[in-house]
């Protein structure tokens, strides 16, 4: 880095991680990736030769993806300390001061990282101000930070917060409505639970979040590219309210007008509300003389109907997507 003023280098190798023990202002220079934690900046974040940035923090000109110079910062940028070395990635969480990084393929900024945002030496920034999440994720009960970590949680309350490349967290037996938040690459967020409402917010690229088939989705914000939202579908046993066997099964002795329900697995779409669906289902019925579950004697056997997961009265699992959801979760 030029014009550096006397600045103090400290060099490490592998990752390495900014956390208020540097004099500031404090270069990062060289790592291959760096992530920016919420609060993580007290004063400026000055982005020189950087090649990519994702950032929940907007720097006042970045409409979407923009372009920066490219130059600019790194030729006026001063530090009191510099660090740099054999690096790896950098982690910055708790700086008392401006950071300058520099020399770096991607930057990945976490929402509230920095009082403000000078981008001017990147080449590209993403940044998606459609909305922001109502808390800070670092306070979320699930979270991970750093490279190839795993973690299984349980009903989080709050939210579910990953930020680095490659990590993966399952949730499982959810039942409060949860915020996830993604910042880096190539992370793995799943949601099992049942009757609750996720918001997905991406800072990053070709990160994944799915969900189970009785949970609804949606992003609200991505800032980068190749993020994805997947939800199972509803399988037909959640829109069975009476199987065949436990119609029959209330038969012992005499005349009954019985209902049932089974999956229609050759119908794509609804024949009955016209909709494409995921869980269509035929009802039956009939009216017969039973002797111990077994009809005897059928006077009537009712023609078929359809039902899927919107039209129909009984769906198991508490989720009733509307259709613009149900694209939103899978776009």
């Amino acid at each position: 880095m030029s014009d550096t003023w006397d600045a103090r280098t400290e060099e490490y190798s592998g990752d390495v991680r900014l956390a208020g023990s540097h004099a500031t202002p404090v270069g990062l220079r060289g790592a291959e990736d760096v992530f920016v934690g919420p609060d993580a900046v007290a004063g400026t974040l000055r982005l020189a030769d950087v090649e990519y940035v994702f950032t929940d923090v907007p720097d006042g000109d970045s409409d979407g993806a923009s372009q920066g110079d490219g130059d600019g910062v790194s030729e006026k940028a001063r530090v009191a300390t510099e660090v740099t070395g054999d690096l790896e990635d950098g982690y910055v969480e708790d700086v008392d001061g401006d950071v300058v990084v520099s020399g770096v393929d991607d930057v990945f900024v976490a929402h509230d990282a920095a009082e403000t945002l000078d981008p001017a030496g990147a080449e590209q920034v993403f940044h998606d101000d459609a909305a922001a999440p109502t808390g800070s994720p670092d306070g979320y009960d699930a979270t991970v930070t750093g490279w190839n970590h795993s973690r299984d949680a349980v009903d989080p309350r709050d939210g579910v917060a990953v930020r680095g490349a490659k990590n993966e967290v399952t949730v499982t037996d959810a039942k409060h409505d949860l915020t996830v938040y993604v910042v880096g690459w190539e992370n793995e967020v799943r949601i099992e639970g049942r009757g609750l409402d996720v918001t997905v917010f991406f800072v990053g690229r070709d990160n994944r979040v799915s969900v189970g088939p009785y949970v609804s989705a949606t992003t609200a914000s991505e800032s980068g590219f190749d993020n994805a939202l997947d939800a199972d579908p509803l399988p037909p046993e959640a829109v069975i309210q009476t199987s065949k066997e436990e119609a029959h099964s209330g038969t012992t002795f005499g005349r009954h007008r019985i209902t049932w329900q089974e999956p229609a697995p050759d119908k794509d779409w609804c024949p009955n509300c016209g909709e494409g669906a995921d869980a269509v289902i035929t009802r039956r019925q009939k009216d017969a003389f039973f002797l111990f579950g077994s009809a005897i004697r059928t006077y009537d056997s009712g023609g078929v109907s359809y039902e899927c997961e919107r039209c129909s009265r009984h769906v198991a699992g508490g989720v009733d997507l509307s259709e613009q959801e149900r694209k939103d979760a899978l776009r």
